[in-house]
């Protein structure tokens, strides 16, 4: 009876991991937040070497980003890749991505105007935070528990980074202290900023390098917008400071200015990440 039994769940297990990939590889909100994030956190060395220079009053910045930040991105983006090429082999990454970085790289935050070292590392925080956020909706939303796994390595990757740049932005700050203006002003701009150039950007190129059929539905990036709003909503339980820094994500149309909110005390603009991943 034992033995029979064992049989039994050792046939059960394949037919059930073919069930959930069967789920993923049809989804096609799942496939491209995949595809996009792989492409996002392999083209990561264009910001490294951008940022190294920024901060090069800061030498232990550089060292940091080069060791440790930039290899973890990359890891991230090789399991990322791995992982779609696996589950849709009709895609075609490579000429998608290199699609992507052909348009990206000259607009990869090179053109960003000189506001000093200490919005920059606040405009990292942002996009940081985003990052983990969305990694964290797709960890607790995921069918498949190889995603989930993947995708809470990565938010602990980039809350790991939130904390560091934030840490660097105190830092920074001392030395020249911003206005509140301009420090609200960055993280508007750099929400937006990850919206409608980065993850726009490594978006549009997805319909168009496929081997034959796609085999997801096809969708405008207005709705995987709306429908990313909503998942993040639903599977991520955003604290007051995400609420904060996702503000930008939850227009609605066509953005309306952003009202900076009440001024924070004055030793402590912004604070940690309240949310665990």
């Amino acid at each position: 009876m034992q033995a029979t039994a064992t049989i039994t769940a050792n046939q059960r297990e394949p037919n059930e991991q073919a069930r959930v990939r069967a789920l993923v590889r049809f989804n096609g909100m799942t496939f491209h937040s995949l595809a996009t994030a792989s492409f996002l956190e392999t083209a990561a060395p264009l910001h490294v070497n951008r940022l190294v220079q920024v901060f090069g009053p800061h030498p232990d910045v550089g060292t940091w980003l080069e060791q440790v930040w930039w290899p973890q991105r990359a890891e991230i983006g090789r399991q990322l890749r791995e992982y779609v090429e696996a589950t849709w082999p009709e895609f075609d990454w490579i000429a998608a991505y290199h699609e992507f970085y052909d348009s990206y790289r000259p607009r990869s935050g090179l053109e960003r105007r000189d506001t000093g070292i200490a919005l920059e590392a606040l405009g990292l925080c942002v996009t940081s935070a985003q990052a983990a956020l969305f990694y964290r909706a797709l960890a607790n939303s995921a069918d498949d528990p190889v995603l989930r796994a993947l995708a809470r390595r990565a938010a602990c990757c980039h809350a790991g980074g939130f904390d560091y740049f934030r840490v660097l932005f105190e830092r920074c700050r001392l030395i020249k202290r911003p206005g509140f203006a301009a420090t609200w002003r960055t993280v508007i701009e750099a929400s937006r900023c990850a919206r409608d150039h980065d993850v726009a950007s490594a978006f549009q190129v997805l319909g168009r390098n496929w081997n034959g059929a796609p085999t997801v539905p096809g969708m405008g990036f207005s709705e995987y917008r709306e429908r990313m709003v909503q998942s993040i909503q639903r599977h991520a339980a955003l604290g007051p400071v995400e609420l904060l820094l996702f503000r930008p994500w939850l227009e609605r149309g066509r953005a309306a200015p952003a009202q900076p909110p009440p001024a924070a005390g004055p030793n402590r603009w912004l604070p940690a990440m309240p949310q665990s991943v």
